[in-house]
């Protein structure tokens, strides 16, 4: 009789993750973003990403996304969107609105509905899922992940949303353990798990890291199994300055530091793009891991007051 075969860690060390990327990830193609809106973005991940090169990436993500997408768009990594929603919730994302004006992007018009359920075709191993509530509005016009189809059992006529299967997908969960085992410890998060079923590939960062034991002993808690994961690496507040609570809450300030430079940019290219430079030399590409940037936004002393703001809630 044959023994079992091991179980494969799937735990790798962050300065692992730039060579992942490069295997991964090529120019142009679809890359996932987890997360929703504000909170448990995989930042920095996608600062890995900006840092590779990679240039012309469609993205899709959750239904809401916003400040990691204005991010990579303003580092000019981006050349298509499938978004629904590109937003800091009081305004839309100034970056992604000056390249969709200029035209340097194509934001393509989907609305959540095809997004979701492009992922679940995906995780479900089909090419497309049907969609009866269009009927009656205007979405299928412009959407190009929706076609018209008929029933094959009673002819009637319905809708299809395309499988959307990226090529990567990036992740930020609390905790995971190092076979991959991921436990988000906040609500809302039916889209990581679709898009970590829906991916060729997944990377997910975890704030901390957990023993496997833990893991089983709760096992009802883990939100997405190891089978749909190829790494896991620890990057303690790796969602900053998105937040992950219950751990710790979204970085207002600095989100609304990087916006007003990036308004600035947008209404004024010629003097305003330099100080926008200037924030992605010190939080992006001169920040080469994690406890840099940490320390480019103020270090521990930061961190700690975001925390206590989450424990207050």
């Amino acid at each position: 009789m044959t023994a079992p075969a091991a179980r494969r860690q799937k735990l790798v060390s962050p300065d692992r993750i730039p060579g992942l990327i490069a295997e991964w990830l090529e120019d142009h193609d679809l890359l996932a973003l987890g997360g929703l809106f504000k909170q448990g973005r995989p930042m920095g991940l996608v600062r890995d990403v900006i840092r590779s090169g990679r240039k012309d990436l469609k993205l899709v993500s959750s239904p809401g996304s916003g400040f990691d997408v204005d991010l990579m768009i303003a580092a000019g990594c981006v050349a298509e969107t499938f978004l629904p929603a590109v937003t800091l919730e009081d305004r839309m994302c100034p970056s992604f609105r000056a390249a969709v004006e200029s035209g340097a992007i194509r934001a393509h018009c989907v609305d959540a509905l095809s997004v979701v359920g492009g992922y679940l075709a995906a995780a479900n191993g089909v090419s497309f899922q049907p969609v009866a509530a269009w009927k009656g509005s205007d979405v299928p016009k412009h959407n190009p992940l929706i076609a018209r189809i008929e029933c094959p059992f009673t002819g009637e006529s319905l809708y299809a949303t395309r499988a959307i299967r990226p090529r990567l997908a990036l992740l930020h969960a609390q905790e995971g353990d190092v076979y991959g085992n991921v436990r988000h410890l906040s609500t809302m998060t039916y889209s990581d798990q679709m898009i970590a079923r829906a991916a060729e590939r997944v990377i997910v960062s975890v704030d901390r890291i957990v023993d496997t034991e833990d893991i089983v002993a709760r096992s009802r808690e883990t939100t997405i199994p190891c089978i749909y994961v190829d790494a896991i690496v620890e990057l303690p507040y790796g969602a900053h300055p998105t937040g992950s609570f219950p751990l710790y809450t979204i970085d207002e300030d600095h989100i609304e530091h990087y916006a007003g430079l990036a308004e600035a940019a947008r209404r004024d290219a010629e003097t305003g793009r330099a100080p926008l430079e200037s924030y992605l030399r010190r939080h992006v590409f001169d920040a080469r891991d994690q406890q840099a940037y940490l320390d480019s936004i103020g270090g521990a002393a930061r961190m700690n007051a975001l925390e206590k703001e989450a424990a207050e809630l």
